[in-house]
């Protein structure tokens, strides 16, 4: 069922799980948690451990939509080494610190084989049989100012139309940041926040669009049935997404599982009108405020 958001028909959460194909364990998460849970979307990594088995997953749930999680850094490429020699290593890693790989990410040089790479993600899906719904990047790599407009035109040429603007609400970030993450979660909303008001129209030139808010950000390794259930009655916007990363091989990533399958958290949504969907099911209305409001 599409939704036109045009129309007000509710309030709209788009519900996605990340690293979709980064393991077993985690593209087991995922299936469990949309079969019997809340999640509606997830990004599947093209370099990933486990992609075929996420094909497969997401071959057989037509109603799970599926976006690329652009991967430059924490995992493999997609193209071999002698063709982004100074991507990855001799093994066709990429740089395993997303601040490392951040920094480097800063010379203009690398942009062509950056291009090649963020294109051979999505050929990689399009010859799987899927076809991407969204983008966004792991570790947000996709934000880095250098990367944004690369994915963008590479994803609106393929025809997709959503991409993930990683900012929350500083009073999110203050009630609601994970234990342990220190002022990462502080850096991030000022970084996010500043570089968003520049790619929001990047975006709109190349006719993307993104949810008018996000959650998830702040809970980063800690999402449990206690945050969403915190974090849902806050929801006002008609369209937000909230992004998780189920994994049955970690107890952070079981207790995130087990938030988006709870019943509780089924039961909020449906009193306050909070309506799962995944980008699949959207049409129109994305990205509507004025950029004072985005602020």
């Amino acid at each position: 069922m599409r939704r036109d958001l045009t129309h007000g028909e509710g309030k709209y959460l788009v519900v996605v799980a990340d690293d979709f194909g980064r393991t077993p364990s985690v593209t087991c998460a995922v299936a469990e948690a949309h079969d019997r849970g809340i999640l509606r979307a997830a990004s599947i990594m093209a370099g990933g451990e486990a992609f075929s088995d996420a094909v497969r997953v997401a071959q057989t749930r037509k109603c799970l939509s599926v976006g690329l999680h652009v991967t430059l850094c924490d995992g493999r490429a997609v193209l071999p080494h002698s063709r982004i020699p100074e991507l990855t290593d001799r093994n066709g890693f990429f740089e395993r610190d997303p601040s490392s790989a951040w920094i480097h990410y800063m010379k203009p040089a690398l942009l062509s084989q950056i291009a090649e790479e963020v294109d051979a993600q999505f050929s990689s899906l399009e010859r799987a049989g899927i076809r991407p719904t969204h983008v966004d990047g792991h570790h947000h790599i996709h934000m880095h100012p250098l990367i944004f407009e690369v994915v963008c035109r590479t994803a609106s040429q393929r025809g997709v139309k959503w991409v993930r603007f990683p900012k929350e609400s500083l009073s999110l970030v203050v009630r609601f940041r994970s234990a342990g993450r220190g002022a990462l979660p502080f850096a991030e909303w000022a970084v996010f926040g500043l570089l968003g008001i520049h790619h929001r129209r990047i975006a709109r030139k190349y006719g993307m669009r993104g949810t008018r808010r996000l959650y998830g950000l702040s809970g980063t390794g800690g999402i449990d049935e206690e945050y969403l259930l915190r974090v849902l009655r806050l929801v006002r916007s008609p369209l937000s997404e909230l992004f998780t990363h189920p994994d049955e091989g970690t107890i952070p990533g079981r207790e995130e599982r087990a938030a988006l399958t709870s019943r509780r958290v089924r039961s909020l949504m449906e009193a306050h009108g909070i309506i799962p969907v995944g980008y699949g099911e959207l049409c129109g209305g994305g990205d509507p405020m004025p950029d004072k409001e985005r602020r």
